[in-house]
């Protein structure tokens, strides 16, 4: 195959180019997020004077409940997206995020800034609309390293992010880091809106549907079912953890400097993260997804349980780092398996609907890590973020039997692709 036909797919779009352009726009997504979020639980205590821990965490588990919006859309935007158009409704989701974000820190009191955030949530949301524009326009050999790669936007825009609204919060307060986190979104848009690439055409869309009309069993097929099982849990386990590193280092080192070793930590995540990209990206295009996704999950077990035995903060990085590093891999090989059993130009419903059940997964959590924080403390979260990580490992049983199944209709797979992939 010459350079150029490796280099420019079918649709003449040239890929290296559009995963660049993507890469920077999600890496521009997560600084901008980075710089806010994980300081809400100090927003809270400070702007809103929610300062005792357990009622902190039964409000925090209210406020990120909120999330229901996310799940409900997410789903909505995957199936538009295939209709539509991948860009258009990463644009949106963009755009959105810019003016949403900024407006939670003038929230006068808990309940209207979870309606902002509601509000916030539904109609934003970038990196499914990101996987599934990105997947679109890659060869599908090189889905693996897409998707890895791509990952790594998360966690290194997330480390910069943590930097950034650290110094933010120190030194100008938290509503200028809610106002930088706008503008890091906005110029996200643009970047998208002006150089990536989609060849989605409306007109073809339609004709296909004519042609072809999906019946519900024929798209929800045990395999997909069983994988969206999966990230189900994953979501729970990942999401249960996020509102409470502060919470956590601050148990773990006191209230003093709090802010800033909570960014301090959470750059050492976002290194790991950045790491497993790399690592799972190259692999997953050279050894079957499933094949990777046991070893992970039993380090992402064992080292996130490790984290909630943390005496100090140089322990608490260590377990931290390597906890990242092992769940950081899972949803990468997750999506991947999916792309491997899924119709291409169904792609934005099906990853919408990961995404909608990693965010529900999510929410259920967030009720959960709040009655977990009143019983236990917020050490108890990390115990329980464990326990559901090691709970996917006999789900994955049933879901690798059904996609062997299936992998002979994957329309996407040549059978020299299925020989590589045993």
């Amino acid at each position: 195959m010459s350079e150029i036909s490796q280099q420019l797919p079918v649709s003449g779009i040239n890929w290296k180019q559009n995963l660049v352009v993507i890469w920077l726009s999600q890496f521009l997504v997560m600084v901008g997020f980075g710089s806010c979020m994980p300081f809400i639980h100090l927003l809270l205590r400070e702007n809103l004077h929610i300062d005792n821990e357990s009622f902190g965490g039964v409000y925090a588990s209210i406020y990120y409940a909120s999330m229901v919006s996310l799940c409900i859309a997410t789903a909505v935007w995957g199936i538009l997206a295939d209709r539509f158009g991948r860009k258009l409704m990463l644009l949106r989701a963009s755009y959105a995020a810019a003016l949403f974000y900024p407006l939670l820190a003038l929230a006068p009191n808990f309940w209207v800034l979870a309606t902002i955030h509601f509000v916030c949530s539904f109609f934003s949301g970038t990196v499914n609309l990101a996987q599934t524009l990105l997947i679109a326009t890659t060869p599908s050999e090189k889905h693996g390293f897409a998707l890895g790669l791509l990952s790594t936007a998360t966690s290194s825009g997330n480390m910069l992010g943590y930097l950034l609204g650290g110094v933010i919060v120190r030194y100008y307060g938290y509503t200028t880091a809610f106002f930088t986190c706008g503008a890091i979104y906005l110029a996200s848009a643009l970047l998208v809106q002006f150089f990536a690439k989609d060849d989605f055409s409306v007109k073809l869309v339609k004709k296909r549907r004519e042609k072809s009309q999906y019946k519900f069993k024929e798209v929800a097929t045990p395999a997909v079912l069983w994988l969206l099982g999966l990230f189900l849990c994953f979501g729970g386990a990942n999401r249960l953890v996020q509102p409470y590193m502060a919470l956590l280092v601050e148990k773990i080192h006191g209230f003093e400097r709090v802010a800033f070793f909570t960014g301090i930590v959470s750059v050492i995540s976002s290194v790991g993260g950045f790491l497993a990209g790399l690592c799972v990206g190259w692999l997953c295009d050279r050894i079957a997804p499933r094949k990777l996704l046991l070893p992970i999950l039993i380090a992402g077990a064992a080292f996130t349980g490790a984290m909630a035995l943390s005496r100090n903060v140089e322990m608490l990085i260590l377990t931290r780092f390597l906890a990242a590093f092992a769940v950081s891999g899972i949803q990468p090989v997750l999506l991947l398996m999916l792309t491997k059993i899924t119709r291409s130009e169904l792609r934005g419903t099906y990853f919408g609907w990961s995404g909608s059940v990693n965010t529900a997964g999510g929410i259920v959590c967030s009720f959960l890590g709040g009655s977990v924080v009143w019983l236990s403390g917020v050490r108890g979260v990390y115990i329980a973020s464990a326990l559901i990580l090691a709970l996917m490992i006999p789900l994955m049983l049933p879901a690798v039997i059904a996609m062997k199944k299936e992998y002979t209709v994957a329309p996407d797979s040549t059978a020299k692709d299925l020989k590589n992939q045993e």
